[in-house]
């Protein structure tokens, strides 16, 4: 006979008899946020911080690495996106470590999470948009 997976208004369930165990779309959805929070993470702040990252230059069809501000041919929005796909990696492989141990996450923790995900996609479009505004 198989497993009954009865999940409850806050977010535990009774999984293979384990009370108190998130469901599964729990722990996968505050894995999913972390991801988004380190990837935006990440991408802002290596333009900020002025971090190492691929650049290319297309006229002649060079890609280098380079630290501090970019030279005026040279895109390196594909080292910014590197930078922000290894954030949201880092971010979602620790959150999936940390929530290893089976235990139902309470539901402000898994809101606030959800705001800190939103707002930091919101700053970080904002601020690579503030970042392209001809000043």
């Amino acid at each position: 006979m198989a497993a009954r997976d009865v999940t409850a208004t806050d977010g535990t369930a009774d999984v293979a008899g384990v009370a108190g165990a998130p469901a599964p779309w729990q722990r996968v959805y505050v894995i999913a946020l972390s991801a988004v929070i380190g990837g935006t993470i990440a991408y802002a702040a290596c333009d900020w911080s002025g971090w190492t990252r691929l650049q290319l230059d297309p006229y002649r069809g060079a890609w280098w690495w380079q630290d501090g501000p970019t030279q005026k041919l040279a895109i390196n929005y594909y080292g910014t996106i590197l930078w922000g796909l290894g954030g949201a990696a880092v971010g979602g492989a620790l959150t999936a470590l940390i929530t290893l141990r089976r235990r139902a996450l309470p539901a402000p923790l898994v809101s606030l999470l959800a705001a800190w995900a939103l707002s930091g996609f919101l700053l970080a479009g904002v601020y690579y948009t503030w970042s392209l505004w001809p000043f």
